[in-house]
């Protein structure tokens, strides 16, 4: 066994052997629920949200001053604590710690778990179990939606999500290994937290938005092309460059259009957000989806989580 182990290693690099047994691990177990440490996480970001934010009368450079000591102090010392732990890890063991990292890091399965919820009640046209587990992923009102207007959220969030809770963890990861995979998805945490335009974050979540629009521009750049080779490559190019620059986030609109263009189904349009319709620009082009788009965009992620794995084993 110890000789087949250490052929194992030789073979593949760490990083790549700790990528394929991450996803391997998230298929087969899934994400942890109650003891998820995100969930740990999570309760320190309202503690330091708390001790840091100002009232929203306070200057815009002051809130966001003490949105980023907020940010720092809510990241920092978890980075500071993991590459104290890597630094003393016997030699050898690292693979490990990062295949466990990066189990926590990513959400493949979580999204094909909320999706095929949607998808089979869908299929069965029972709309009030759709909506109620559309609901659970999206933040618009979906109390009237219809078969499309489900099928169009759902696939909306498999595609920016399968860029957020997948891709680029892994990206970051062979990139800076567990350090970047631990760094991008607090940030991206943060985000969702912080990130969003109302008057209580506009300022305070500004650093927070700002870094998780960086970290995630080179992947979700790749996941564009992603998405376009597993589909209809001109299309997908075609809507992510003209379609994506007129979306709200300058990450989500290129990957969403290129998802839509390569299935080649038209998502976006008006959409209604806590009791107010928003408009929104129109992403891919052809018909309006139905529940089986939504199987297909599944399919599309998944795919695209084999084609980086095959990569990351054959280039590393």
């Amino acid at each position: 066994m110890d000789f087949l182990f250490n052929a194992v290693l030789n073979t593949f690099s760490s990083t790549a052997l700790a990528v394929v047994a991450a996803l391997l691990l998230d298929r087969w177990l899934g994400e942890p629920q109650s003891w998820h440490p995100l969930i740990w996480f999570g309760q320190w970001v309202d503690r330091c949200r708390l001790a840091w934010q100002l009232p929203i009368g306070a200057s815009k450079s002051l809130q966001r001053l003490h949105g980023v000591l907020a940010w720092s102090i809510a990241v920092l010392p978890w980075l500071m604590v993991l590459t104290l732990l890597l630094w003393v890890l016997p030699n050898g063991l690292e693979w490990i710690a990062g295949t466990v990292l990066l189990y926590f890091t990513i959400g493949w399965q979580s999204l094909r778990e909320h999706a095929i919820a949607i998808a089979e009640p869908l299929h069965e046209q029972d709309l009030p179990a759709a909506r109620q587990a559309v609901g659970r992923i999206v933040s618009r009102d979906t109390s009237e939606l219809n078969e499309t207007q489900i099928a169009k959220a759902s696939m909306e969030s498999v595609l920016e999500n399968g860029s957020d809770a997948i891709f680029a963890p892994i990206f970051w990861f062979v990139l800076l290994g567990p350090f970047g995979a631990l760094l991008y998805r607090l940030s991206n945490t943060l985000d969702a937290m912080w990130g969003y335009k109302t008057p209580q974050l506009l300022h305070f979540g500004w650093c927070a938005a700002r870094v998780d629009d960086f970290l995630n521009y080179v992947p979700a750049r790749c996941v564009v092309l992603t998405y376009a080779v597993l589909g209809n490559v001109k299309r997908a190019l075609y809507c992510a460059w003209h379609q994506g620059r007129g979306w709200k986030s300058p990450n989500a609109g290129p990957v969403m259009a290129a998802g839509a263009g390569a299935l080649q189904v038209s998502l976006g349009g008006s959409a209604v957000y806590f009791g107010a319709i928003q408009v929104r620009p129109v992403l891919g082009e052809g018909p309006e989806p139905v529940v089986n788009d939504l199987d297909q965009a599944v399919r599309l992620v998944d795919k695209g989580v084999l084609l980086w794995a095959l990569l990351i084993v054959l280039v590393m």
